[in-house]
């Protein structure tokens, strides 16, 4: 077993190498490595990959999960806690909020079959939902692992758990996890449709008309452009940047839905249009994005409504006090308040709608996460983690 320092430093580069393969983004996620039988390190809460030291990376108990010093750990130690108690052979933990599997999270079936992968076993379960860092969470991973025959778990409208024996085994879980996890959807996708091959548009096409009942109208994404708040006024990032006063006249049919939300908004300093994973369709299927995964809740909100049209009070009126809403035929318009939270709107709704679509193919119903439980994630989210990545800007 390593010592303090190796595990920190461990505990560091995976971090890194989570947000370099694309399996976490952000804060999202976390990552823990054992010391002994009796403690590990892991990630702390709400602190950017890029930016961790070794005096960040906080020691805690195998037995209860608690720890020593004013830095706080990642809300979900007391799992990774529960893993290394259950899993004596279990050396390093992640949990991920990776695509794939996250799409497999809400579409409400108790276990997946892993195509014969022998690192995942015969079939993965999926652990009940429950709040993150609660436990109601732990609970149900902790029946989770007993029914586990291999080393990964999927989380309820969460994401996943892998782990090995060492760093490496750990990783290879997860890439191996992700391949099955899509294996399984485009194989679910196929059934379906009578496609024998993938391709992204068609798929997207095919679950929102599924989901509609009415067929997906055809053409592009018309143009909305993304903008930032500057002054008395927004600059307009079209094909150039064009500065729209609030009080200036004949502004461009665009400039007015940017103007609109802005003076409805003042919370709002960034507009960013999205077109790309299934939001340009749910857009043209008059669809709304509905909170299937807890991080999407967190960010986002409950849902982003769909405008009855692309006209400028329309739009502002389905907004609401949502951080995103879509346009027909034009995608979604994902707000907030700083740069970093504008990448993480867009980043979580494109993530929440290949969701979204994977649960209506595979009959998931309208088990989305409840709005109670969305405005309390919401809320901690506004209060805690959105003020720190403001503060480091």
């Amino acid at each position: 077993m390593p010592e303090i320092q190796d595990a920190k430093e461990l505990v560091i580069r995976a971090g890194l190498e989570l947000v370099s393969s694309g399996l976490i983004a952000r804060t999202w996620g976390n990552v823990s490595c054992r010391i002994d039988e009796g403690s590990f390190a892991i990630t702390p809460s709400g602190r950017a990959y890029e930016t961790l030291t070794p005096e960040d990376i906080v020691v805690c108990r195998v037995a209860d999960a608690s720890y020593e010093g004013e830095i706080k750990p990642s809300s979900e130690k007391g799992v990774h806690a529960l893993v290394y108690r259950m899993r004596p052979e279990a050396g390093f933990v992640i949990h991920t909020h990776q695509n794939a599997a996250s799409a497999v999270s809400v579409t409400g079936i108790g276990r997946m079959p892993t195509s014969g992968r022998e690192i995942l076993g015969t079939s993965l379960p999926v652990a009940s939902y429950g709040l993150p860092g609660t436990k109601k969470l732990r609970d149900g991973v902790g029946k989770a692992l007993e029914k586990c025959l291999g080393k990964a778990l999927i989380m309820a409208h969460h994401g996943a758990l892998c782990f090995g024996g060492t760093y490496a085994e750990a990783f290879d879980t997860a890439q191996k996890l992700e391949a099955a996890c899509y294996d399984y959807i485009f194989s679910t996708y196929s059934r379906k449709s009578g496609n024998s091959s993938y391709a992204e548009k068609e798929f997207y096409k095919f679950c929102a008309s599924f989901e509609s009942g009415m067929p997906v109208r055809e053409g592009e994404p018309k143009l909305l452009y993304c903008s930032r708040r500057s002054g008395n006024g927004f600059v307009l990032e079209a094909e150039r940047e064009i500065f729209c006063g609030f009080e200036e006249k004949d502004l461009p049919k665009e400039a007015l839905i940017h103007r609109a939300i802005y003076q409805k908004r003042r919370d709002i300093r960034f507009i960013r249009q999205d077109t790309a994973g299934g939001l340009f369709e749910l857009s043209s299927a008059g669809l709304p994005l509905r909170a299937w995964l807890d991080d999407f809740a967190q960010i986002a909100g409950r849902n982003m409504a769909c405008a009855e049209n692309a006209e400028p009070e329309k739009v502002v009126a389905a907004l609401g006090n949502r951080m995103g809403v879509l346009v027909p035929g034009c995608g979604a318009l994902c707000c907030a308040g700083n740069e970093s939270d504008a990448d993480a709107v867009e980043l979580v709704a494109e993530k929440n709608a290949f969701a979204q679509m994977c649960a209506e193919v595979f009959g998931a119903g309208k088990t989305t996460i409840g709005h109670f439980d969305c405005a309390l994630m919401r809320l901690v989210y506004k209060l805690s983690y959105s003020k720190k990545a403001e503060s480091r800007q």
